[in-house]
């Protein structure tokens, strides 16, 4: 008996992290699998997920814990192939590394289900998780975590008003009867809900702002294709 409660005393819960194709999405996500193996390195593995291009920015960040903590820090990193993408140089898997006329090309990339689904799932079917922290571009990996019986956590590390912001931009975009999203003539302001200005002039928001929108878009469409489906 003795022994037995000592191998399940001992088991880790093992959380794999994936974050999006950003150094600024990539930042949090090691630093919350640093806080998660540190809090409890006894009870928890943190494994960070990234494609290979992006290794060297987890490595640094990691060693930035390592020196403060004059050691090293418990998280593992896992990589999976990032797939072909047409226009996008081999290796180019960063936003920061591509030129910005073509940075839609990972955003697409990243919320497609047909290109980058089937690297995650053989991923995370070979890690084995008991948990996983899904980046909010990866939607399908609810539904992977679904089906192998794990616990899935989205985590969007934009602000709370940015995401706000960009969610009355998308809706404003887009036009939505039944399954099928169409998107509108780009409006002039859009009105965010107890917003101190009455309106948010859309020529005024960052290239960056009308980018994500676009990609939320894709993002719904295809939640909704796969609904359709199933249905």
């Amino acid at each position: 008996m003795a022994s037995t409660e000592t191998t399940s005393s001992c088991k880790k819960l093992r959380v794999l992290l994936i974050p999006f194709f950003a150094s600024s999405h990539i930042g949090p996500f090691t630093e919350l699998a640093v806080s998660l193996a540190t809090a409890r390195p006894r009870a928890v593995e943190a494994t960070i997920a990234v494609t290979p291009a992006n290794v060297p920015i987890v490595r640094s960040l990691l060693r930035r814990h390592e020196n403060a903590a004059n050691g090293g820090t418990p998280v593992k990193v896992a990589t999976y192939p990032f797939p072909s993408v047409d226009g996008l140089p081999k290796g180019v898997e960063n936003l920061s590394a591509v030129a910005q006329a073509d940075a839609w090309r990972i955003d697409v990339a990243a919320v497609s289900d047909t290109l980058m689904r089937p690297v995650q799932e053989t991923l995370i079917r070979a890690q084995s998780p008991d948990a996983l922290v899904t980046d909010v571009h990866f939607m399908w990996n609810a539904g992977v975590c679904e089906e192998l019986g794990v616990p899935c956590v989205t985590f969007n590390v934009v602000g709370a008003f940015s995401t706000l912001a960009m969610r009355h931009l998308t809706l404003a975009l887009i036009s939505n009867s039944n399954t099928n999203i169409n998107i509108k003539p780009e409006p002039e302001a859009v009105s965010v809900p107890r917003f101190p200005a009455p309106e948010i002039r859309v020529p005024t928001m960052p290239t960056f702002t009308g980018s994500q929108c676009l990609t939320l878009i894709t993002v719904l469409q295809n939640t909704l294709n796969t609904i359709t489906k199933v249905a």
